[in-house]
């Protein structure tokens, strides 16, 4: 078993975000004393996962798997965020939660252990593995708040109700140059991997987050670095091993980004394309993505596991980066996009299993609870006290168990 953390006082680690903040690029970093003084501090921070046992955790359903992956959003609106997961009528009964956008001691979400608290509050076991030690308080308006970090970390989880084992953090090939931009950060993209024990056969979860900003290709490079991890984990496990459910934000958004050259081509793509073309390319991205064709590569199903619905939106004013337009697309930029900005959907989060069978509306019921299955799909318009929880949509599918 990979060596795992369990935190039970609070993390600061404002101290390395203060040396490292004094470093202009990484290459400093690594040629740094600095460097070769914490090199096995930061290593066992990044790579090492944080495991959290509920000693108490029970399964909703047993006769069939309910999962879910949603991006969170960094879990700052957590209490609307585990009020739904523990009410919502489909939501409330998925045993196996494949989470992305989890904070740990970052301001910007009240410095609370995310995963932990999800953790004790959904009576759920979590792993959580960290993506980013941060060395800024965030993002746009979060730059302005007042306090300080903690723990400053970052990163994705899987919570379940089944028994686990063998948790661990693959690092992904790296497409952003994290160190050098605005949101100045240590680490990269993950995997999460664990084993789980469901009525006698043992199934793999994993998820992950690629990356926003670069390219579809260097996407596609990390859902593939991912995979081959999970396909070499059940390969180790012979015949006791039934089959892989994988899901994660993968960022689909179809775009190259980053750099003056792509930001041109962005904005000459969304405002010289009809609106029901734009609408087509955003919500079924598998042509332009080859992250998603990296599934089928590797013997998994994406259909009957997802939906055509979106899952993330936003409001955009500049499209890409305006900063980076010449001037003539500036004014074409101002000319087309509404003073209320232009609203674009996306198709972002996905689930994929690998010998596991999606079920459909009522196929199963669950014998204890009465809970019949339903088809895949994306659930929409979730808010708390009038609020949205997330800037994602959670997705959520019934599989079949396996015979034990």
């Amino acid at each position: 078993m990979a060596s795992t953390i369990t935190e039970t006082t609070d993390v600061n680690n404002q101290e390395l975000v203060a040396e490292l903040q004094g470093f202009s690029t990484f290459e400093d970093v690594c040629r740094s004393d600095f460097y070769l003084a914490h090199k096995a501090e930061l290593l066992k921070l990044l790579d090492e996962p944080r495991v959290y046992v509920f000693p108490e955790a029970r399964p909703r359903l047993r006769s069939f798997l309910r999962v879910v992956e949603w991006n969170i959003e960094r879990g700052a609106q957590l209490e609307g965020i585990i009020e739904i997961l523990n009410t919502h009528e489909v939501l409330r009964f998925a045993d196996l939660l494949l989470l992305n956008e989890l904070d740990h001691g970052m301001i910007r979400s009240g410095n609370v252990n995310v995963a932990l608290e999800l953790s004790h509050a959904l009576e759920a076991h979590a792993v959580f593995g960290v993506e980013y030690l941060e060395l800024t308080k965030g993002a746009g308006h979060e730059v302005n708040l007042q306090g300080d970090n903690t723990a400053a970390l970052h990163g994705n989880a899987i919570l379940t109700r089944h028994s686990f084992s063998n948790p661990d953090v693959v690092r992904l090939p790296r497409c952003e140059n994290n160190f050098e931009s605005a949101e100045k950060r240590v680490g990269g993209r993950i995997g999460i991997l664990i084993d789980l024990e469901i009525a006698g056969a043992t199934l793999i979860a994993a998820t992950t987050h690629l990356d926003v900003v670069n390219s579809p290709r260097c996407r596609a490079r990390q859902m593939r670095a991912m995979l081959e991890a999970a396909g070499a984990r059940f390969k180790a496990r012979d015949s006791r091993a039934s089959g892989i459910v994988a899901g994660g934000d993968l960022n689909t958004h179809t775009f190259a980004r980053g750099g003056r050259l792509r930001a041109m081509k962005n904005t000459a793509l969304i405002l010289g394309s009809s609106p029901q073309r734009l609408v087509n390319r955003l919500l079924n991205p598998e042509r332009r993505e080859p992250a998603l064709g990296e599934f089928a590569r590797f013997g998994y199903e994406t259909n009957g596991l997802n939906d055509c619905e979106p899952t993330s939106r936003g409001i955009v004013s500049a499209l890409d980066d305006s900063s980076r337009l010449p001037f003539p697309m500036k004014w074409w930029v101002r000319r087309r996009v509404p003073s209320e900005g232009l609203l674009l959907e996306f198709r972002l989060d996905w689930l994929a299993a690998r010998g596991l069978e999606p079920l459909l509306n009522d196929e199963a019921m669950d014998a204890a609870s009465g809970v019949t299955s339903i088809a895949a799909h994306t659930v929409a318009g979730l808010t708390y006290e009038g609020r949205p929880v997330s800037d994602h949509d959670p997705i959520v599918a019934d599989l079949r168990l396996p015979a034990g």
